[in-house]
């Protein structure tokens, strides 16, 4: 198996883009962003297939071992086949156990990624993958006035109205919308009292607009920015990855304007579906209710957990108190 860092980004990405599917939380440069450990991609290939595996290796404190978790967003493992072979799949897995043993891995966690079905039967015969929630997509493929159809009639109306009172949407990478929207992100994840880890600094705003195929939308309302998302285009996969509306102006829900707007932008562009992602911590809570008025075609979000050191993770364990939810536990 091949192991390759961010010094050799092309070699990356080339490998990533020659999968059977993929989206920007694979890439290097998105990589690029997360600074709680290195970053790797695990690459095997052989004549049955050819399997790519992004991860974060993390030190674990005052001891000699590692983790590996995920990016923030959707990632996992990447095949070059949509479906593929069992043989290649056992060898691949056998790679991965020689790795982890290498590198003293404690334990393995990883946010999957909804649209890439091919991933669970690939990392299943390692530890569990487990169902977290549903996510809310788009189909872009769809004429235009079914896509609209599949709209709640209340959407339709609301939308509408934002439009008749003076919202609108514009298109920006400039650096003062971009600053503008990360207090804007700022403030909706202290609404939401968020954990620390969401408040991105504003360098990772910039490089993500710089360093991948990334846009802003921002709603305006009498010359001021009062909501926005910021979405990637990646591979025919648009995907709303962050969103953000000012408390003063949360009552009119600007954001349905939004991402009505950026939708369009999506068909233009030629993607296939805009993912807006699920709600905060399951399929009933307010926020997927939100998106689902956009949408009734629903993925299925899931988490792969993986003890590689079962004694050692239960001695760092038992330091921690009881929290079963927590994976891996010594880290809550």
């Amino acid at each position: 198996m091949e192991i390759i860092s961010l010094h050799h980004s092309e070699h990356w990405d080339a490998i990533v883009r020659s999968m059977y599917a993929y989206d920007v939380y694979h890439l290097s440069a998105y990589h690029r962003l997360d600074t709680a450990g290195e970053a790797l991609l695990l690459h095997y290939c052989s004549d049955d297939g050819n399997f790519a595996l992004p991860v974060i290796v993390r030190k674990i404190a005052d001891t000699d071992y590692s983790d590996i978790t995920s990016v923030y967003g959707y990632a996992g493992v990447l095949s070059n086949r949509e479906h593929p072979h069992p043989e290649a799949v056992r060898r691949f897995v056998g790679e991965l156990k020689f790795f982890f043993d290498e590198r003293r891995i404690v334990s393995v966690f990883a946010r999957l990624h909804p649209l890439i079905a091919c991933q669970e039967p690939i990392l299943s015969p390692l530890g569990s993958v487990e169902f977290a929630n549903l996510t809310v997509g788009v189909d872009l493929r769809l004429p235009e006035k079914l896509q609209r159809q599949q709209y709640a009639r209340s959407l339709k109306t609301q939308i509408n109205r934002l439009q008749r009172i003076g919202f609108s949407v514009r298109q920006t990478t400039a650096p003062q919308d971009v600053a503008r929207f990360a207090d804007m992100y700022y403030e909706t994840m202290d609404r939401v009292q968020a954990a620390s880890r969401y408040y991105f600094p504003l360098a990772y705003f910039d490089a993500l607009l710089r360093d991948t195929n990334a846009c802003l939308f921002l709603a305006m309302y009498e010359g001021q920015a009062v909501s926005g998302s910021l979405c990637t285009f990646t591979n025919d996969i648009m995907q709303a990855h962050l969103n953000a509306t000012t408390d003063r102006f949360l009552a009119f829900s600007p954001l349905k304007l939004v991402l009505d707007e950026a939708r369009k932008e999506g068909i233009r562009r030629g993607m296939n579906i805009l993912h807006l992602g699920g709600g905060k911590g399951g399929h009933d809570d307010s926020l997927f209710t939100f998106k689902s008025r956009f949408s009734k075609q629903y993925f299925p979000f899931k988490l792969w957990r993986y003890v590689h050191l079962p004694e050692i993770y239960q001695n760092l364990s038992n330091e921690k108190a009881s929290n079963t939810d927590f994976f891996p536990a010594y880290r809550r």
